[in-house]
């Protein structure tokens, strides 16, 4: 369900928030809610019931994705037992997150934090 880049993704923000026991629970055994393509980027959620109902908003550290001159960036929305994971385009480039850019070999890299 989610790309390999995805999982360095969700593994690095959601750190101090799922254990990773319960991250690789809801990635291998979520259920699959949406994915919108935005033009710009996309939304991916699923819901599992090890998901919290609070909302939380998981941002840091800053982690880059690139691939053929794209970059983008990434945020984790939890609420109300789902997990939705925003790829949005940045960079100095603002070339767009194309509509295949899941199926890329995207490469991670994740800024220090101050």
């Amino acid at each position: 369900m989610f790309a390999d880049y995805e999982k360095i993704v969700l593994r690095t923000l959601t750190s101090g928030v799922l254990s990773p026991d319960q991250l690789g629970d809801i990635v291998e055994n979520g259920t699959f809610v949406s994915y919108e393509y935005t033009g710009w980027g996309y939304f991916f959620s699923v819901s599992h019931s090890n998901l919290p109902s609070d909302r939380v908003t998981c941002s840091q550290p800053i982690v880059i994705g690139s691939v053929n001159g794209i970059e983008c960036g990434f945020v984790v929305f939890i609420e109300n037992g789902e997990l939705t994971l925003e790829c949005y385009t940045s960079g100095s480039g603002d070339i767009a997150v194309t509509e295949d850019f899941r199926t890329r070999n995207v490469q991670i890299n994740v800024e220090p934090q101050n």
